[in-house]
């Protein structure tokens, strides 16, 4: 080791204050202090929890400042409105465009030149965007009137000798018309036309089953089916002829008649495991040759709907369908909300018209009337009426007084025709009921939330109470209550919500009921674990030992130390709550539309998140697809924070991270 010299130290304190120990000024932090101090540490809690605030202040005053029309009021006009956010609009996203696609054409609209075709039945050509027009041909077996042409198959089921269709309305035929069938393919028997007649009477003879005497019953054979009709029975029906081949067939009617006209498909031997079918093409009726005037006409949809008939079930059975029907559709972007408040055609009284003037000002000053016709004019923008299109006039005698009504139709804007003063914005559109999405979905999450808190509350107050009793004592107690919990836990959910919807109805006290039943063990178990690890510490034995009070030991010394895993739980079981609400409503169980509960100021509705995931999901196959993204993102959201939430407080209230 090296020597170094005096010179090369010094005392530093020589001639100056003694340095003395100071005390300390910093403030004990207490233990919520220290708690609170280690939860704003993690930003990530942080922000979670302001997400949650914000979405629980927002289920409070979205409906209070909300008009209470846009979410309570049915409105058919408003109905399934796509999203239109302001500003993001302007981009052409969320603007209020909806795709629309597989829409029926109208081919009177198909252009020579494109080959493209739109549909103009509740829709109007000047809001589609034609850049985005596409048309498609669709093949199906529907029985909608939209589909054209195709075949219609009968089919004769296994171990049966014969099926038969009818037409749905009476038909007259007279001697000396044709019947002309196309037959498209056939697998063999033979196709027997007849009419039913609906003059005819059937008489049965009957036994009363109490004096056994007989008596007769006579019925009208109106339709098929109201008697038992048996094939050729020419008393009830006329054999009007058969054919065999495939092509154009004709059967000359030597009969007049009025009835149903039914064609009767038939095999010598029972149907096997092949296929024994008819298929048709076309069927009409002339008054003569093929090319005279066609009295009745059935082919694609008019002959897919006319009904099966069997009148003998024993050999008699099969299935008739449409096959090859086609149709063309269209696909495109629609600008609903243009569409909708564009003007709209209206019929107005005198006084009607004169009380608008007189709430407009300046309005009758901007009237420019048209040069060649005195009974057109139009008004300036931003007024209610923007044209008249002409106005009759009737004169009255009114106590010797003539006076002259005026009827005007007129065109209205509108937005004023609708009830408002500017387009609106719907930011999350609105449901098959015309109603604000957004207002509708925080009415319903303040629903949720309410009866969450509520289920939540009461589910800690007994499972808090039952789980520190039960693992604070053990033993026999402990046995006896833990074997009660699991009695009164293992009936199965779907049949308790079942009887007690049965017993109470469907409602807030039914769903509540259900919510908190079982609820509360979740709670008492987890607090009963907490108290078993605790209650063997050395604190609390010193605690005993100096003669605490079983009161003071539980709450005290164990359920401090215990709180951090049970608040997490708690906090935790509210999403769960919710969760269980949304399933419940969406099965029918729980809360219902139109239904309101009052808990002091605040009334809940019978909308929930549930009720309106459930309202929605039968429009995903209509593509109105808001209608579940939008409440599934709030659900999401509000669970993600609740977790993140609790497990913030459960690091936070955990007395061993004290200081950390």
């Amino acid at each position: 080791m090296e020597n170094y010299p005096k010179d090369y130290f010094k005392l530093v304190h020589i001639d100056k204050e003694v340095i003395l120990d100071k005390s300390l000024k910093t403030k004990q932090l207490t233990y919520f202090q220290d708690a609170m101090l280690r939860f704003g540490k993690n930003k990530y809690n942080v922000i979670a929890s302001f997400i949650l605030v914000f979405l629980i202040i927002m289920a409070i005053i979205v409906p209070i400042l909300t008009p209470e029309y846009l979410y309570t009021d049915v409105n058919s006009n408003l109905r399934l409105l796509p999203p239109r956010v302001p500003v993001v609009s302007n981009f052409g996203v969320l603007d209020g465009t909806k795709f629309f696609k597989n829409v029926s054409v109208d081919e009177t609209t198909i252009s020579l030149e494109t080959g493209l075709g739109y549909p103009t039945e509740d829709f109007n050509v000047e809001f589609i965007d034609m850049s985005t027009l596409e048309n498609e041909i669709q093949t199906g077996t529907i029985k909608d009137a939209s589909y054209k042409g195709g075949t219609n198959e009968l089919v004769i089921s296994t171990n049966k000798i014969s099926h038969s269709i009818a037409t749905r309305e009476f038909v007259s035929v007279g001697a000396g018309q044709t019947i002309y069938i196309d037959i498209n393919d056939l697998s063999g028997g033979v196709l027997e036309a007849y009419i039913v007649k609906t003059t005819a009477t059937f008489t049965e003879t009957k036994v009363d089953i109490q004096t056994e005497e007989t008596y007769e019953v006579t019925t009208m054979a109106t339709e098929v089916g109201d008697v038992d009709l048996t094939w050729g029975d020419e008393r009830y029906m006329d054999y009007l002829g058969s054919i065999n081949s495939i092509g154009m067939n004709q059967i000359l009617l030597e009969k007049s008649g009025y009835g149903l006209l039914v064609f009767r498909y038939v095999i010598d031997t029972p149907a096997s495991n092949s296929r024994e079918f008819i298929s048709l093409n076309s069927i009409y009726t002339t008054s003569g040759d093929q090319d005279a005037d066609r009295i009745k006409e059935y082919t694609g949809y008019e002959l897919s709907m006319f009904s099966q008939v069997s009148l003998d079930t024993e050999s008699e059975n099969g299935n008739y369908t449409r096959l090859n029907a086609k149709r063309l559709v269209a696909s495109f972007v629609y600008d609903s909300y243009s569409a909708l408040f564009d003007d709209k055609s209206a019929r107005i009284g005198g006084v009607e018209y004169e009380r608008i003037l007189a709430e407009n000002i300046g309005m009758e000053e901007t009237i420019q009337v048209k040069p060649t016709d005195d009974k057109v004019w139009t008004f300036a923008e931003g007024y209610p009426i923007t044209k008249v299109l002409g106005y009759n006039e009737r004169t009255e005698n009114i106590d010797g007084v003539d006076q002259v009504f005026r009827t005007y139709e007129v065109m209205l804007d509108g937005k004023f025709a609708l009830g408002f003063d500017e387009v609106p914005y719907f930011i999350f559109g609105t449901d098959v009921a015309g109603r604000d999405l957004f207002s509708l979905i925080w009415l319903g999450l303040r629903t949720s939330l309410m009866l969450g808190l509520l289920a939540a509350i009461t589910n800690i107050f007994f499972g808090i109470i039952w789980g520190s009793i039960s693992g604070y004592y053990g033993g026999q107690i402990d046995i006896l209550m833990e074997r009660f919990t699991d009695i009164w836990g293992s009936f199965p959910q779907i049949t308790m919500i079942s009887i007690i919807t049965v017993i109470i109805g469907p409602g807030f006290l039914a769903l509540y009921i259900f919510m908190v039943y079982d609820g509360w063990i979740g709670v008492a178990k987890i607090t009963r674990l907490q108290f078993y690890r605790y209650r063997g510490r050395e604190y609390v034995l010193a605690a005993r030992t100096m003669g605490a009070s079983d009161k003071r030991i539980i709450f005290k010394h164990i359920l401090p130390n215990a709180l951090g895993t049970i608040v997490t739980r708690v906090v935790l079981s509210i999403p769960a709550v919710i969760f269980l609400e949304v399933n419940l409503s969406y099965l029918g169980f729980g809360i219902g539309n139109g239904q309101k509960l009052s808990i002091g100021p605040i009334e809940l509705t019978g909308t929930s998140i549930g009720v309106i995931l459930n309202d929605g999901q039968t429009q995903i196959l209509a593509g109105n697809l808001w209608l579940i993204i939008f409440p599934t993102i709030i659900v999401s959201i509000l669970m993600i924070t609740f977790n993140m939430f609790g497990n913030a407080l459960r690091d936070a209230l955990n007395p061993q991270l004290r200081g950390n």
